[in-house]
């Protein structure tokens, strides 16, 4: 067979439409050294005694970025988790745990401070948004220029090497039936692993030294008529145990017909946090399901997680690519058979590709410590 034609198989074709983000997120330990070194605009004994602290640093955060021409850049102080999703409105939420960032690349820009100056807070974040309209084919260039300035940065804070952790996020976002829905044309990928494509640029990432994974998390909206295939008896003591004991053998039975030997069914409203950890364990965490993974010895299965007496509107399907999951042309394999999947658990639900939307989000992150 043609080097081309096995090179094709491992190709994964997604809408034309597919939606791109890259961030890059830093954090540091917020240090008795550090809080020594600008005691000055520590005020002790008053209502907020961080906030000209905290103000004082992201003014230093947002003067570097600006030397290295970083248009949109948060500084975080306040412990909460930080997420980030394409918006077409630029807005900012905030939940007791969590800071989402909605956002579009291409229009929206700016520097902004979320801290609570009442507090010390455990832990500094760096947030760095990417802009244009070439998200995937500039985020080598996108991941050195944020590199140089969180490096500078370390540099005029005084931080030790290796102090600083920093994470390069990239997301590519679609509905698996959009060609359903009249959008044509679609966009050929290998998937190939960051480090790969970081490669094909000039930028080296010592991939000894850093931790990568690919994911993908598949949003199914509950709506009306999937709750309609199976008999709902509100009264029952566990009423949508049906239904979710349904969607679960479904999606196991899809996923292992497909190939597929691991993943994970959440429906319990909480929002997916996949780590890069030694051992694999997944745990409720208030409004996080945090799912550790060790791409290198996965716990391979099938696990579900929802509440018997409390309706979702939304059900996710996890699947986490593990290093038997890249080849030689990267994770393009390992996305078709989530599409393989999917397509099926739709077909099994007699999904109405024409109204009804599957949002798949691929995810590929690294991180190091510098």
């Amino acid at each position: 067979m043609p080097v081309r034609d096995r090179s094709a198989q491992h190709k994964v074709y997604i809408p034309s439409n597919a939606r791109e983000n890259q961030y890059l997120l830093a954090k540091f330990e917020l240090t008795d050294a550090l809080l020594a070194k600008f005691a000055d605009y520590i005020e002790s004994g008053t209502e907020q005694p961080y906030s000209d602290f905290y103000k004082k640093l992201s003014e230093l955060f947002f003067d570097v970025c600006d030397k290295h021409g970083l248009e949109t850049c948060q500084f975080v102080a306040n412990d909460k988790f930080i997420r980030v999703r394409y918006c077409p409105e630029k807005m900012t939420a905030q939940t007791d745990q969590q800071i989402v960032f909605l956002y579009s690349p291409k229009y929206h820009s700016g520097h902004k401070a979320y801290t609570n100056g009442k507090k010390r807070v455990r832990k500094i974040k760096l947030l760095f948004l990417a802009n244009g309209a070439e998200i995937r084919h500039n985020s080598a260039s996108f991941h050195v220029k944020v590199r140089s300035a969180v490096e500078e940065l370390t540099r005029l804070l005084c931080l030790d090497e290796g102090a600083v952790r920093l994470c390069d996020h990239q997301h590519l976002t679609y509905d698996l039936f959009a060609k359903d829905k009249g959008i044509e044309g679609t966009q050929a990928h290998k998937l190939r692993s960051i480090a790969s494509r970081f490669k094909a640029h000039d930028v080296i990432l010592d991939e000894d030294k850093i931790d990568a994974q690919t994911y993908a998390v598949v949003s199914m909206p509950l709506n009306k008529r999937i709750r309609g295939l199976v008999d709902i008896v509100k009264s029952a003591p566990k009423p949508y145990e049906p239904l979710y004991k349904m969607l679960e053998e479904t999606f196991t039975a899809c996923a292992k017909q497909n190939d597929i030997d691991q993943g994970i069914m959440i429906a319990n409203d909480l929002i997916p946090v996949v780590r890069s950890k030694s051992d694999t364990v997944i745990s409720e965490n208030g409004e996080l399901q945090t799912i550790d993974f060790n791409e290198n010895e996965p716990g391979n299965g099938f696990s579900c997680y929802y509440s018997c007496r409390k309706l979702v509107d939304t059900v996710q399907f996890v699947f986490i690519a593990s290093k038997d999951d890249q080849t030689s042309y990267g994770y393009g394999k390992f996305l078709n058979q989530v599409h393989s999947a999917m397509r099926s658990i739709a077909n099994k639900l007699d999904y109405q590709h024409e109204t009804e939307n599957m949002f798949v989000r691929t995810h590929q992150h690294v991180g190091i410590n510098i």
